[in-house]
């Protein structure tokens, strides 16, 4: 639940959240490795970048684990030119 209220808290200062997902995506079983870009405009008029990696265990039609891998340098805002 403190992830939840963290990703709100997050969302909450940015005027808008864009988000693309890099494929190949990759499945073994039920584990899937997905590679996403994200962008977040934030209310200060910055914006910051990120590339991700998830890790998934899925069960049947749901995932069961999730599992989220970034470079932390990434979340430094940038000044929009």
């Amino acid at each position: 639940m403190l992830k939840v209220l963290n990703e709100r808290k997050v969302l909450a200062q940015a005027k808008s959240v864009t988000s693309k997902c890099v494929r190949p995506i990759f499945v073994n079983g039920d584990r899937v490795v997905l590679h996403y870009k994200f962008r977040f405009d934030w209310q200060d008029g910055t914006y910051t970048e990120i590339e991700e990696l998830a890790l998934q265990c899925w069960e049947g039609e749901l995932i069961a684990e999730e599992q989220f891998f970034y470079d932390p340098a990434q979340r430094v805002a940038k000044t929009i030119q």
